[in-house]
């Protein structure tokens, strides 16, 4: 379950793939690698939650915790409305059209009325935090190449004075 894109509720999960079937055949989870038109795919795990109205929510991550009476209008990307999904599973396509960060917001409406929501993150595009380890790696091994460099080349004696007679 480690590698698996999900939200939980309580013990329960929605699993969520996406795809970018322009780019690739690829599934992604965290990170898609370009813009364009993607396909998220949501599985209900639970057969209760087919009879329980749920809604998505896909913004772009303000980099602040989001409280729930935010107005998310202005960070909105795509919104799906509140309803059930009798079979089990659903998707919908969005062009995303920038990279960056974002997040999607699942809320399940409970038979109590009671709104949960949960969130994902994940990334489209490249963007500088792509790069980060291979930067890191290449640091890495010039600082090793240099250490290697410094202690293995001879070291050049030093003369000491003659002291004598003249």
């Amino acid at each position: 379950m480690g590698n698996m894109c999900m939200v939980m509720f309580g013990y329960e999960m929605i699993h969520i793939t996406a795809y970018q079937p322009a780019k690739s055949r690829n599934e992604y989870c965290e990170q898609f690698p370009s813009t364009g038109k993607t396909i998220m795919v949501f599985d209900l795990e639970n057969p209760r939650f087919r009879d329980l109205p749920i809604e998505i929510r896909i913004i772009r991550d303000p980099l602040v915790p989001v409280s729930a009476d935010a107005d998310l209008a202005p960070l909105t990307e795509a919104h799906i409305p509140a309803r059930a999904y009798k079979t089990g599973t659903f998707n919908f396509e969005h062009d995303f059209k920038t990279n960056g960060h974002y997040l999607g917001l699942v809320t399940l409406t409970k038979e109590n009325g009671e709104k949960e929501t949960q969130q994902f993150k994940f990334m489209v595009g490249e963007t500088l935090w792509t790069y980060v380890p291979q930067i890191l790696g290449f640091v890495l091994i010039c600082l090793m190449v240099a250490a290697y460099w410094k202690h293995s080349r001879p070291r050049a004696k030093i003369a000491e004075p003659r002291s004598g007679a003249l």
